[in-house]
């Protein structure tokens, strides 16, 4: 039974990644994930178990079965988030990526939480649509269009924080928060990389990262 190649399917459709997205978050081909899932390659060599792991936003001891999942007795609810510097760098979010602190949960309203959700402020003097500096932002992974909302997305290797809606003709229009109703850009996605969406955002003026 391919137990390790189920659960990193699973877990790479719960993160809303595709085969391609997660290989090149990984640094391997879509077809070493197509191998790992369907059991052709039935063990993730160790170099590549820790960068696989942040992809999939999990422990490398849930990726191999040692603990047990969210359903699972053993199972600990989340005490706090990893809050990471937002730059224009993709790195920032990157699978080398260290978080700056871990947030307590007990500031935040823990119905907006969903499993592997993280936080993200900016840093100064870089500037983000929507988010001015002392934003907390919650970000929830996701790899594509997702319905109408903010998300991070990667443009010309540059992170950006963009209100994204969807026209009847499919169409994405892109736009920033210069309060005008007409949007950036169009597009049909194709020049965009998605990274999460951003269901929430708290100024915390207070905060000084």
């Amino acid at each position: 039974m391919n137990e390790l190649g189920e659960r990193i399917r699973k877990l790479r459709e719960q993160g809303g990644l595709s085969k391609a997205e997660l290989a090149r978050r990984v640094g391997v081909s879509d077809v070493t994930i197509s191998y790992w899932e369907n059991g052709t390659i039935k063990r993730v060599g160790h170099s590549r178990l820790e960068p696989l792991a942040r992809a999939l936003r999990c422990s490398i001891g849930h990726l191999l079965g040692n603990d047990q999942d969210a359903h699972g007795s053993s199972h600990t609810p989340m005490s706090s988030l990893p809050l990471y510097p937002l730059t224009p760098s993709p790195e920032a979010i990157g699978i080398d990526a260290l978080p700056i602190s871990h947030f307590p949960m007990g500031f935040i309203d823990n119905d907006l939480i969903k499993k592997d959700d993280y936080l993200l402020t900016p840093q100064r003097p870089e500037r983000f649509d929507f988010c001015p500096p002392g934003t907390l932002i919650l970000a929830r992974k996701c790899a594509r269009f997702d319905g109408n909302g903010l998300y991070l997305v990667e443009k010309n290797a540059r992170l950006m924080v963009k209100r994204i809606e969807q026209d009847f003709n499919m169409t994405l229009n892109i736009f920033g928060d210069t309060g005008t109703r007409h949007p950036e850009e169009r597009t049909l996605g194709n020049t965009l990389v998605f990274h999460a969406t951003i269901p929430a955002l708290w100024p915390m003026k207070i905060m000084n990262f």
